[in-house]
């Protein structure tokens, strides 16, 4: 009785425009919002059914059409989900199959398949249930409890409120008085922070608060405790308070009330991998707007995108000027390194004077924390002889040295060899490490301490989650004198014993070729002054630069009662038509042969003249113009914030998806909305 089948459109998790359509078995029954597997291509496919029909596909054989093989006993997808996969998709240029597959990976799509309830529960937690009693929150200060109200009043006028508090100033205390009202109200709240490294001292401070209430969703849990998560909250209506990195922002609310995102200016809320190249912020923005829900966005140093909202009045700002526990604001020094070198003031990376400092700070008792942003031994190692870099075979960038493992590593694609003082030109044994990354600070340091403990935080030494957590934990203790690390560090940890922060070589955090290349290098050295001194004692911040005139360090050394100029960096932005004032589409084209990366270039660039975008910059070569054997181009475009906006970014993505469609297999192309 074919008149009797009925027929299910299906979203799977794929770059695919268009849904594909599966009939039902006979007896089945599904709606929308339901998880089939299906066959695709031989294999099955888990998806969702997003409309179901009496009529099969007009112009389709009966026999061209798969039959659904399961329907998987999961809690569905809900309309709003699907909704904001819709809303996400449309802002990013990408498919809703890309999405869907952001939202539900393989591995949590392989656990729905396996059952319907998870096999893991969320762990219990000690603290009082829902409902027992009020959480233990802390008493605000005056100025917090002024910062609360004046949020409030956002959240009143309906609109996104930027919490602009200093470093220190307690916000996360704010957070959790809100996140107590809203679940009392019986609303879930999202809590995002931007690295997972920042989470666990969170996670501690929450757990006494909520105790039950509390979820954690990162890409260090396993699969099935993200599974419990997200099964927990399709099932059940207890409201919950979720801690996140930007990916939660996919998670299954039913009913959020409120959405935090601390430390908004953090670049790490940018996904650049795969699409959808998504900011967790702007997607929460999206999210709370859809559900009706309060957002709150903290920042110490805020973005300038931020600042440009609240000046349109689009944000309510709320202050937060002092420091919880009192005290003044850290001690910045600036020592010039080219001139102590000229005097012979200089012991490896570090000037004497610095050295002096630090020995005095150990012999108080203190800790210190050294930053310096690129990790290995040296960052690149040359020929003495013929003056060659010995570069990766693959990329167009030079080898790191790791000392540790005496290897020469790529940090774009991987590659790695043996490193031998031989060069690979010229064949004499002259090779040479040129510049420190982390690894040869920490070996300068033990010379220079040799009685003290020290600790490397990076990229090499933390690979586990568990070996992150001990050396965090290590350090907040006391068993560690002097940490040094990258930017991992920065990211809001709260050290009662940090008494000094040092910078090295802070000239490489000028020479980024980013119009945002100022605003971010305030944004760190402001993280990292607030590092230290957080107990009511003033802590110090000492850097070491070659540009000891640099007006980012200027502002630093005179900060007036904005943390950052922002009238005078939205003032530059409109002058030179950057974002806020514009909005920016980064389009990357690669492909193993040169030639083909041109051909590309050239169609989509008749493409964006079709359309009448003329502020377009491009085919041009990035600073890294060939990773892992492929060559690459891009095009920056502007266009300008108005009504018609959303109608060219869409007609833009259809004009490169067909030429994406008729190079596919061979040609890459990405599109990045509001790169980062």
């Amino acid at each position: 009785m074919a008149g009797e089948k009925r027929y299910v459109e299906v979203l799977l998790p794929l770059k695919l425009k268009e849904r594909l359509t599966y009939r039902l078995p006979e007896g089945w029954t599904a709606e929308a919002g339901c998880w089939v597997q299906v066959p695709l291509r031989g294999h099955p496919a888990l998806g969702i059914v997003t409309g179901v029909s009496d009529h099969a596909p007009v112009g389709k054989p009966l026999s061209a059409i798969g039959e659904v093989e399961a329907l998987p006993d999961a809690p569905g997808v809900g309309a709003a989900e699907l909704a904001f996969w819709q809303m996400v998709a449309d802002y990013y240029l990408c498919t809703p199959g890309e999405v869907f597959r952001a939202a539900c990976n393989v591995g949590l799509q392989r656990q729905i398949l396996q059952a319907g309830k998870p096999r893991h529960k969320a762990r219990k937690k000690k603290a009082a249930k829902n409902g027992e009693a009020e959480p233990p929150l802390k008493t605000l200060s005056e100025a917090q409890r002024q910062a609360l109200d004046q949020t409030r009043d956002g959240f009143a006028r309906h609109k996104p409120v930027l919490l602009f508090g200093v470093t220190g100033s307690g916000k996360t205390e704010i957070y959790l008085h809100l996140a107590a009202e809203s679940l009392r109200a019986g609303r879930d709240v999202l809590f995002l922070v931007p690295e997972i490294a920042m989470s666990k001292q969170l996670q501690q401070r929450l757990e006494a608060v909520f105790g039950d209430a509390l979820l954690v969703f990162h890409s260090r849990t396993t699969v099935p405790q993200r599974y419990a998560v997200i099964d927990t909250l399709r099932r059940d209506p207890t409201p919950r308070i979720v801690l996140g990195t930007r990916s939660a922002v996919f998670l299954p609310f039913r009913n959020l009330g409120l959405a935090v995102v601390d430390e908004e200016h953090d670049r790490s809320y940018k996904q650049d991998d795969t699409a959808p190249r998504y900011n967790g912020r702007d997607a929460a923005l999206m999210l709370a707007a859809l559900h009706k829900a309060d957002i709150v966005l903290g920042s110490a140093t805020p973005s300038c995108e931020a600042l440009y909202n609240v000046e349109t009045h689009k944000f309510v700002r709320a202050d937060l000027p002092e420091r919880y526990h009192g005290g003044k604001d850290p001690r910045v020094e600036i020592i010039d390194t080219a001139q102590a070198r000229r005097l012979g003031n200089m012991q490896g990376s570090f000037s004497r004077k610095l050295l002096k400092e630090m020995d005095a700070t150990l012999r108080a008792g203190r800790q210190i924390l050294v930053f310096r942003s690129r990790r290995a031994y040296a960052p690149v190692v040359q020929c003495e002889a013929c003056g060659e870099v010995v570069r990766c075979p693959h990329c167009h960038v030079p080898l790191s040295y790791h000392k540790f493992n005496s290897t020469l590593s790529c940090h774009y694609c991987g590659y790695h060899r043996p490193f031998t003082l031989r060069c690979p030109s010229c064949g004499e044994t002259a090779l040479m490490e040129r510049g420190a990354g982390t690894e040869k600070l920490e070996e300068e340091l033990r010379d220079a301490f040799p009685d003290r403990t020290i600790a490397r935080f990076d990229a090499d030494t933390t690979e586990s989650k568990t070996a992150e957590e001990k050396m965090i934990r290590d350090f907040a203790e006391g068993r560690i004198d002097i940490l040094v690390g990258t930017q991992m560090i920065t990211k809001g940890f709260d050290f009662e014993r940090l008494a000094l922060t040092v910078i090295v070589r802070a000239d490489s955090l000028f020479a980024v070729p980013d119009f945002r290349s100022d605003e971010r290098a305030f944004q760190l050295l402001t993280q990292l002054m607030g590092r230290s001194g957080r107990r009511g004692e003033q802590g110090r911040l000492v850097i070491q630069t070659d540009q000891p005139e640099h007006p980012v360090l200027g502002r630093l050394l005179h900060p007036t009662q904005e943390s950052v100029d922002a009238a005078g960096l939205l003032a530059e932005r409109k002058a030179f038509r950057y974002p806020p004032f514009v909005r920016m589409i980064c389009i990357t084209v690669k492909d193993r042969y040169e030639g083909r990366v041109w051909n590309v270039c050239r169609l989509i660039k008749e493409a964006a003249d079709s359309l009448g975008i003329a502020d377009i910059a491009g085919p041009v070569t990035p600073p890294v113009d060939r990773v892992a054997d492929e060559h690459i181009a891009q095009f920056w475009i502007k266009l300008p914030r108005n009504r018609s906006l959303a109608d060219t970014k869409k007609a833009l993505y259809e004009r490169i998806d067909r030429i994406d469609r008729d190079f596919k297999g061979h040609t890459t192309i990405q599109i990045d909305v509001d790169p980062a």
